[in-house]
């Protein structure tokens, strides 16, 4: 699908995961409503830690996912763009995963992980057959320090870009889970936007 430019931004036709802050410009699958801002969301300070005890690490970020047969690409860090919307990688074979949130691995909350679909001029996404993952299908996350992490798929949804629950998608509280995000359903040429998002959603499973 074509690609076009929005605010000096290249946007492209996009995926998940897999998750309205994804309501993303023309072409771009993944794209956001307004996202839970790093610098305007409180986040709860840590409490006391008990006497001997440290707190556990943080897993490295995410280098890579795997899902079943239908995906396979390096991962980047993403943070937000001008209009507050969860950026996206220019490069439609790179997946984003949204830094500002949970890592794959955290204890709690919502990992997202946001592909393109397509490109006019780069040609298939990574995440273009997202759509056709199932129930069951794996999941797996590579770290930078070469730690696997392995999820399952448990839902995939198809939602209007005008309604997907942001808060829901990028929860940092809750059980641990995989968001993975694009775009789906037909593509409106006259915004020249898919109308919908594909997001699926896996759990883990260590």
């Amino acid at each position: 699908m074509p690609r076009t430019a929005l605010g000096g931004l290249v946007v492209t036709g996009l995926v998940l995961v897999i998750v309205a802050v994804l309501l993303w410009p023309a072409g771009a699958g993944s794209s956001p409503a307004p996202l839970p801002a790093p610098l305007t969301v409180p986040v709860a300070a840590p409490g006391p830690a008990a006497a001997g005890a440290s707190a556990p690490a943080a897993p490295a970020p995410p280098a890579r996912v795997r899902i079943g047969t239908v995906a396979a690409a390096p991962v980047v860090a993403v943070g937000v763009d001008g209009r507050g919307a969860m950026a996206v990688p220019e490069d439609v074979r790179t997946v984003g995963w949204y830094r500002f949130g949970p890592r794959p691995g955290a204890t709690s909350g919502s990992a997202v992980l946001s592909g393109h679909v397509d490109d006019r001029v780069q040609g298939r996404g990574a995440f273009a057959a997202l759509g056709e993952v199932r129930p069951g299908d794996p999941v797996d996350v590579e770290l930078a320090n070469g730690t696997r992490l392995g999820y399952q798929v448990r839902t995939i949804e198809r939602v209007p870009k005008d309604a997907l629950p942001a808060d829901r998608l990028f929860a940092r509280s809750g059980p641990p889970r995989l968001t993975l995000v694009t775009c789906g359903g037909d593509f409106d040429w006259a915004t020249r936007s898919y109308e919908e998002n594909v997001v699926v959603t896996a759990e883990p499973v260590w």
